[in-house]
Order: structure tokens, then sequence, then C-alpha cells
């Protein structure tokens, strides 16, 4: 018999909750019996579910899949992802590359703007904010970004750039954000709710920062699906 949590076959028993002799497992003190609930899911299953998502399928569709409530697979991801977030960097980057992306939450009225940081030679986000297209929302990305040891900035012409970072280390120009052009349509492939013309959408603005932070993490090869 294994734990369903962790998969140990290592156990003692550990008394009888309702008729039922009860265990515990010596690997991660998880408490258990023979008969479990109807109702619980596999660790399997929860993985895969979060493998789909950021594979760009839809709650519905995941649940559809998986016979699970569609509820439930939201519920998975929100509670996986709302201590993750992107990792200072400490090291020196030459180029980071600064644009914006837009998505809306519950109407195509209700926009929002995705202002996204991305290091050009070492392929991987460096840091994002979720809001509108004003400076304001420029500088909250800035001050994520301004303390690191980063040499060049580029951007796109943009004017609320020329606000907030250094001229001596910006450089605007279209033909140096093609890196982070680029991984702007890699959220628009990886994440349902981001595809144009379709059927996903966001309902709050806090699952498009939990949804990017996952995506970035897997992009940038520092997911870990702890369980």
């Amino acid at each position: 018999m294994k734990c369903p949590k962790c998969g140990s076959e290592e156990y003692c028993k550990d008394g009888i909750v309702k008729g039922r002799q009860r265990f515990k497992c010596k690997k991660c003190n998880y408490h258990y019996t023979v008969a479990q609930k109807s109702d619980v899911k596999s660790i399997e299953t929860k993985r895969l579910a979060f493998e789909m998502y950021l594979e760009g399928i839809g709650f519905r569709a995941i649940g559809r899949i998986l016979n699970v409530s569609y509820v439930t697979v939201f519920q998975w991801v929100k509670k996986w992802g709302e201590n993750m977030e992107l990792p200072k960097r400490n090291e020196a980057i030459a180029v980071v590359e600064l644009d914006e992306m837009h998505t809306y939450v519950s109407q195509k009225k209700n926009y929002r703007w995705i202002w996204i940081a991305v290091d050009r030679y070492g392929k991987r986000f460096v840091s994002f904010v979720c809001g509108d297209r004003s400076t304001a929302t420029g500088l909250k990305l800035w001050k994520n970004i301004k303390d690191m040891n980063i040499s060049t900035f580029t951007s796109d012409y943009w004017k609320s750039y020329e606000d907030f970072v250094p001229p001596e280390k910006h450089l605007q120009t279209k033909e140096e954000t093609y890196t982070v052009e680029g991984y702007n349509s890699n959220i628009r492939h990886y994440l349902a709710r981001f595809k144009r013309k379709g059927k996903c959408y966001s309902k709050a603005e806090y699952m498009i920062v939990i949804s990017l932070n996952l995506l970035f993490l897997k992009l940038n090869n520092e997911l870990s699906i702890q369980i």
C-alpha cells in the first residue's frame, strides 16, 4: 500500500478513525486510511492538469479530458501558482528588451497591459507587471529591474519608456525588440487565456499574474512541479 501523497510504501499504523485503520507515512508524515475518498484525485492527475494548462489547454477542456470539474482544475492551478514568482537576477545582463502586450479581463473593453523585460542573450524572462499602459505601470516594472546589473535597455517608441529608463542606457528602435516580441508570441501560444479569437479569457487580473509566473518559470527552465 502506497502513501496517496508521496507514493512511499513506508508506513505505520496510527489508530482507528470511524471504524477504519489509519496509517501514517514515515516519509512525509501524511495520515491516510485504506479507503480513500472517491473524489480525491491522484498526484499524477494533478501533475498532468498543470502540464496541460501550460501547453495552451483551457480549464474546461482539461476537465473534460481528465473527467474532473473545471473548477477543480482552476483551484489546483490557483493554489499551485499563488506563491510562485520570478527570482531576482544578481548576475550581469548585457541587454534587456522591454515591451508591452495587451489582453483583457471579463470583456474586451476591459484592457490589461503586460509590461515584460527579457534577457536577450540569456533567453529568459526577467520580470513583468500587469496593469494599464501608463507610465505608472511602467514604473512598477522599472522598480523590479532598476537595481539589476544591466548594461543596455532596448524598447520600441512608446513614450513612457523615456520617463524612467536612463537615456545613456536606452536604445529605442523596433529593430532591437525582436527577442521580446518573439516571447510575446510564446505567451499567446502556451496560455489559452491569451489566444486571439478564442473562447478562453481571464475573469480576474490575479489569474493573469499567476499564469504568467508559472509560464515564465517553465520557459526559463526554473519551474519545479511540487504537489
